[in-house]
């Protein structure tokens, strides 16, 4: 009976761990003045990243995914942007997912930085981001960019 309390007392540290590190990814209003979460999505299993990530999920399956964390922001002006954060295994994985995204503008984020009308992709340790334009965004990289620094410094 102790054996099975001492699992569940480290099982329920573990989780309080993971999301505590999880939510320093988040994106609050006290971050990004005038901007809110509309939408939050923590997946953490295969059938979870394949769901989310539908007939695109054979370009991510290969490389060690542990955590994708989805965020929505809506901003001044009915604009939205949205945050995509994909912890792998370790930063080779990382950097390998990025490499599809290099061959776009450069820009100065993370361990490696591009963007391209509508979106910033970069690495940092083992961590994969992309921060697309949703609505009312297009030609407004400099948020987008903005954002992809702000994640940055929270990894």
């Amino acid at each position: 009976m102790k054996t099975k309390h001492y699992i569940l007392i480290a099982f329920t540290l573990l989780l309080i761990v993971s999301c505590a590190s999880t939510r320093r990814l988040l994106i609050n209003k006290k971050d990004y003045l005038g901007w809110k979460m509309t939408e939050y999505r923590l997946l953490s299993n295969p059938k979870d990243f394949s769901n989310y990530l539908k007939e695109n999920y054979h370009l991510y399956r290969g490389y060690r995914l542990k955590m994708i964390l989805v965020q929505e922001l809506a901003g001044p002006n009915n604009m939205i942007m949205k945050i995509e954060i994909f912890e792998t295994r370790d930063r080779t994985d990382a950097a390998a997912l990025y490499k599809r995204y290099q061959s776009f503008s450069q820009v100065k984020v993370g361990d490696g930085g591009s963007e391209s009308p509508g979106l910033v992709c970069f690495y940092k340790e083992n961590y994969f981001v992309k921060i697309s334009a949703v609505r009312n965004l297009q030609d407004k990289n400099n948020y987008l960019v903005n954002m992809a620094q702000l994640v940055a410094t929270k990894i």
